[in-house]
């Protein structure tokens, strides 16, 4: 494989960008994204959250000397966050903290379920994780402070299994940059990245990912499962009296058949159900959720932190694993929106709010 290259952009373009690098090539755009850092006093506040996923890595790549701890962090459980060779890291933030939430408006051009959280990572001067691969795309926004980031498309596999952090025994970077506040490295799926703090500094991971064909496979099966109670089972037609058991040839071109006949869903069929898987993959499910009473139809009304949103042209809306018929246009444009500033003269439309928030999918947005 050759030696990946990384280009530089000082202007974003998104179709540009789909054509060319989406899950192909990194990217660094200078100064895309310049969100305001959290302050240490809401890491501190989110590391203690028990809603939120948080870890605590010291270490270095150098020293080999790599440690894992995992959060709730309370306020006595965390060192200073500028303490050298140590990372905070704590997924989700985007479902606590408005501002965070708000970064997500910058990838409209992906589609809504495809938006898996945004991480925020507070590193003291040198703190990482070490180098690693990730199984989805990430987009690297530089929120404070200077991190090196350094990328290698041929590497060994390899985990160090000496420690229970998921980094590579060997690393050799190909190609590094410095990231700056406000620019965004953009890292595909399956390339090897290793990012050092330079200084104190922040980091805001947007991750995106999509099931895998064995999670798909996983879900249809659930699904025929439960809508298709006459599915042929796996009688053989013909065998040997004499080897029985033995699983030939015959056998073998009959369990394909049977397992190709299962998959032939009608375009109906297979809208909804990969509308409903989409939109129901590694949804947000916080311990605890206080729903809103008597909201009624009274404008400006929201989706849900962590609400995963798609549609069909068939006139189906779909919201974290359910669907809903809807006008395929009001649809669209709840997906794209995700919230109501003005109520639609279509009453069709009208009704699908109400059923909205009479499932608590729908909520007044945070002053």
């Amino acid at each position: 494989m050759k030696p990946i290259a990384l280009a530089e952009w000082d202007d974003f373009e998104a179709r540009r960008f789909l054509d060319e690098f989406w899950q192909r090539k990194p990217l660094l755009i200078r100064g895309w994204l310049k969100p305001a850092a959290l302050g240490l006093d809401q890491i501190q506040r989110a590391a203690a959250d028990d809603d939120l996923a948080a870890r605590l890595v010291t270490g270095s790549f150098e020293n080999l000397d790599w440690a894992l701890e995992y959060g709730p962090f309370g306020d006595d459980d965390l060192p200073p966050l500028d303490r050298p060779y140590q990372s905070v890291l704590v997924q989700d933030m985007d479902k606590k903290f408005a501002q965070v939430a708000e970064l997500l408006e910058a990838f409209d051009f992906l589609p809504n379920w495809l938006l898996d959280d945004i991480m925020v990572s507070q590193a003291g001067p040198g703190g990482s994780v070490g180098p690693h691969v990730d199984a989805y795309d990430v987009f690297l926004v530089q929120a404070a402070g200077t991190r090196r980031w350094e990328l290698a498309g041929s590497f060994q596999p390899d985990l160090n299994e000496d420690f229970e952090l998921a980094v590579l025994r060997k690393f050799k970077a190909e190609v590094h940059c410095i990231a700056e506040p406000g620019d965004v490295l953009y890292v595909p799926a399956g390339i090897a990245h290793h990012g050092i703090a330079q200084q104190t500094c922040q980091t805001w991971s947007v991750g995106l990912r999509a099931p895998s064909s064995a999670e798909l496979m996983a879900e249809l099966a659930a699904y025929l499962g439960e809508h298709e109670g006459r599915l042929p089972r796996l009688n053989p037609l013909k065998f040997d009296t004499e080897r029985a058991e033995r699983i030939d040839q015959t056998l073998l071109q009959h369990a394909r058949r049977l397992l190709a006949q299962a998959i032939q869903l009608d375009d109906d069929a297979l809208i909804a159900w990969l509308g409903q898987t989409l939109t129901a993959y590694r949804q947000w499910s916080p311990e605890d959720d206080d729903d809103e009473d008597d909201l009624g139809l009274e404008p400006p009304l929201t989706f849900r932190p962590g609400t995963r949103l798609a549609w069909s042209d068939t006139g189906l809306l779909f919201v974290n694993g359910q669907q809903w018929s809807c006008p395929s246009e009001f649809a669209r444009q709840l997906c794209r929106n995700g919230r109501i500033d003005q109520l639609p003269d279509d009453e069709e439309a009208r009704a699908v709010l109400e059923q909205l928030i009479e499932q608590n999918e729908l909520v007044r947005p945070s002053s």
